[in-house]
């Protein structure tokens, strides 16, 4: 009898792509598209021509735990769309970048200028702020309590959005 082998009938040709394509949808993701991934979240897009510039979900196990995109609109349609996602601190927002203000996380130090979002999301995002203009943060919740984060560069009538969210059901 050889090591490291079972005697017995040899499993079928194909046998070990059939366990992965039936493994890989029970472990969630693969495949699911972007609408399926903000219905599950609960997330409406604004009711307006949008143009996609970044998506990512995080979609390893369903239901997603989190959201990353980024799309430009007009500006009036952002508005409302911000009005209609319960924000109530329009034109005066609650948080902005730079934060103008400083502080510490554990040993860390927190500068005004620091990041608004984690350096991976940054990168995907392709997003370099200009630390002398101010950009308004505005955060919301879903009907499943996911939360959401945007970020809002305003450009004459077109305003580009970077969101993040976490789905409140993962």
């Amino acid at each position: 009898m050889r090591k490291g082998r079972i005697q017995g009938r040899k499993p079928p040709a194909g046998a070990a792509l059939v366990s992965l394509l039936v493994a890989v949808p029970l472990l969630g993701g693969c495949g699911h598209s972007r609408q399926e991934v903000l219905d599950e979240m609960r997330l409406k897009m604004p009711d307006c021509p949008v143009k996609i510039r970044s998506y990512k979900a995080d979609e390893f196990w369903w239901p997603p735990g989190t959201v990353e995109m980024s799309y430009t609109v007009p500006k009036k349609c952002m508005d409302a769309y911000l009005v209609a996602q319960g924000v109530d601190d329009l034109g005066e927002p609650n948080l902005k970048w730079p934060s103008g203000w400083t502080g510490f996380n554990g040993d860390h130090e927190i500068k005004p200028t620091d990041p608004p979002f984690m350096p991976d999301t940054m990168k995907r995002f392709k997003l370099r702020l200009n630390p002398s203009r101010t950009y308004p943060i505005y955060t919301f919740a879903t009907a499943n309590w996911s939360q959401f984060k945007v970020l809002l560069d305003e450009h004459g009538e077109t305003t580009t959005a970077y969101l993040t969210g976490m789905n409140g059901r993962s």
